[in-house]
């Protein structure tokens, strides 16, 4: 156990020094530009309502971060990939046939994965009766709102480990 979550430690360790090497090393500016240049200011409004539930006035500021931002996640899985299975390529003494089999398998889990997961964060945050207990007119601390976003993390992760170990379970059946 206590493996494992050293593993899975490292790898987000590893996932948070990619980023940051890929936003600075791989101009990729120019592609978030061109994404967002295909949104109007309306659609850009409604999109990000989408995303937040409620209306942004910086929709393109906003907008121009979530494209950013995906688009390094989409550059640094396949980096991180690539690293991960190098490493186990050096110490398994793996083909290289077997090598990029295994790269492209983990690089489609790990999209997968990241990607369910921000799913089930989002529709947590957006789906939960969060207005009840917090109403909308008040303005609260940051302290308050580290603690909603805490507890909904915990939430996520908690519905995503029962998800996974169901998947498993049908699966080894």
């Amino acid at each position: 156990m206590a493996k494992h979550a050293l593993s899975l430690f490292i790898k987000i360790a590893l996932f948070a020094v990619v980023m940051p090497i890929v936003a600075k090393v791989i101009p990729y500016d120019g592609l978030v530009d061109s994404i967002t240049g295909l949104f109007d200011f309306q659609s850009a409004q409604k999109f990000i309502r989408f995303i937040l539930g409620e209306p942004d006035l910086e929709a393109w500021e906003s907008l121009h971060d979530y494209f950013g931002i995906l688009i390094n996640v989409l550059i640094s899985v396949p980096v991180m990939g690539a690293v991960i299975t190098a490493y186990r390529g050096i110490t398994h003494r793996v083909s290289p046939a077997g090598i990029s089999r295994d790269w492209a398998s983990s690089t489609l889990r790990r999209f997968a994965k990241i990607f369910g997961f921000t799913f089930l964060f989002w529709a947590l945050i957006r789906f939960l009766p969060y207005q009840s207990v917090f109403p909308d007119e008040q303005t609260y601390l940051a302290f308050t709102m580290a603690a909603i976003v805490g507890f909904n993390l915990l939430l996520t992760m908690a519905c995503y480990w029962f998800i996974k170990k169901k998947i498993t379970t049908k699966r080894s059946l």
